[in-house]
């Protein structure tokens, strides 16, 4: 089947059943702007979904347009050639309610260096292998249809005999960097079991908030393309990468819609609603806004008698006289694979990731002995 005729085919199906007002939304609303890789041509892909704009680029053009006039950024493996100096625009346009979607390698060069602590890759380099996925949320809206369509006779006989009638196969290209989760407020779509065994790590599509304005950013192992994971696997990314534009959308235009069984959609948001009233907290709400006075246990003071209002210093370290088998006292992990600055807290000498310190540095104390923290 072709991608014309696949996409097509999701589109008919949408239409016919209760999402009719949201393909129609998306049609004359629905604005992404997608960003080839080398190992990404999301060109075959994009240009088949419905939307009011659908626009491939390539990554020296980035400077040259205002992301805030998309609501779906794509930015194709490896992405390692979009110029660091749009970063910021990236992050800010996550930050004001845009949803960003990243493939594979861009994992590093994106989802790490501009949004760090959410997600990482593990280190792992993957076959050319194709995996079993299971879904893991079937009733969230990316996934919204995707169990039931693939069970379908249609789709059944196309599968491999070693895929269950619910799961769908995905490939990954050689070397695909497994999605190791860093943070408890990144929700995990779709794993794989197989991909867990062999390389480590089992998230296939994972997706975090970012901002106080609904921004979210999504990362999927592989490609959108997904050219060796059979009828199943392709019709699935399909239903999938047009459900995020689909909520999205929905979510703009304050369009409601009957939710799944044991989900509680964002589109029955009623109109005019802001995007940051979301009834599930931001993942930064999460990590960087003190809770509520009455729903922590106050911490009993450090050693030495300096208690709560005590403070520490913060001092660089010198890389070259530094363990770095040493751990972060902030994300847990050690220096043996990172370029940034190190610092570590005077008083108790924790360690910490530059990228680290400047999350724990909102929370005012020290992670590990609880002292003011300075500079």
């Amino acid at each position: 089947m072709s991608y014309k005729d696949l996409y097509s085919e999701v589109k008919k199906i949408k239409s016919q059943g209760t999402k009719k007002d949201v393909v129609k939304a998306v049609e004359k609303h629905g604005r992404i702007l997608a960003v080839e890789g080398r190992f990404e041509k999301p060109k075959k892909v994009i240009n088949n979904m419905y939307g009011q704009v659908r626009l491939t680029i390539k990554p020296p053009q980035l400077p040259k347009y205002d992301l805030s006039n998309y609501d779906l950024v794509l930015l194709g493996c490896p992405a390692d050639k979009i110029p660091e100096s749009t970063h910021p625009k990236i992050k800010a346009f996550v930050e004001n309610g845009g949803w960003l979607l990243t493939t594979d390698w861009a994992i590093v060069p994106i989802v790490e260096k501009i949004f760090p602590g959410y997600i990482r890759w593990n280190g792992q380099k993957t076959d050319d292998a194709v995996v079993a996925c299971q879904i893991d949320e079937p009733d969230h809206p990316f996934l919204d249809g995707v169990k039931k369509e693939i069970q379908k006779t249609q789709w059944a006989r196309k599968a491999s005999k070693n895929t269950a009638k619910d799961e769908f196969r995905w490939w990954l290209e050689n070397k695909s960097y497994p999605i190791q989760v860093l943070n408890p407020g990144v929700r995990v779509l779709i794993s794989s079991n197989e991909l867990k065994y062999k390389w480590g790590e089992g998230p296939v599509l994972v997706y975090f908030e970012h901002g106080k304005m609904g921004g979210r950013v999504i990362h999927m192992i592989s490609h959108t393309h997904l050219q060796k994971g059979g009828e199943k696997g392709k019709f699935a990314s399909a239903m999938i990468l047009t459900n995020i534009l689909d909520e999205k959308i929905s979510l703009k235009m304050g369009i409601k819609s009957t939710p799944a069984p044991a989900y509680v959609s964002n589109w029955e948001q009623p109109q005019g609603q802001p995007q940051q009233q979301f009834n599930q907290p931001s993942v930064e709400d999460q990590w960087l806004s003190p809770p509520g006075q009455d729903s922590f246990i106050t911490p009993s003071a450090p050693s030495g008698g300096v208690g709560l209002t005590g403070t520490a210093q913060i001092v660089e370290q010198d890389p070259t006289n530094f363990s770095r088998a040493n751990k972060c006292a902030y994300c847990g992990f050690d220096f043996s694979d990172m370029t940034g600055k190190i610092f570590m807290c005077k008083e108790c000498n924790a360690s910490y990731h530059e990228d680290c310190l400047n999350h724990q540095i909102q929370e005012g104390t020290c992670k590990s002995c609880s002292r003011i923290l300075l500079w």
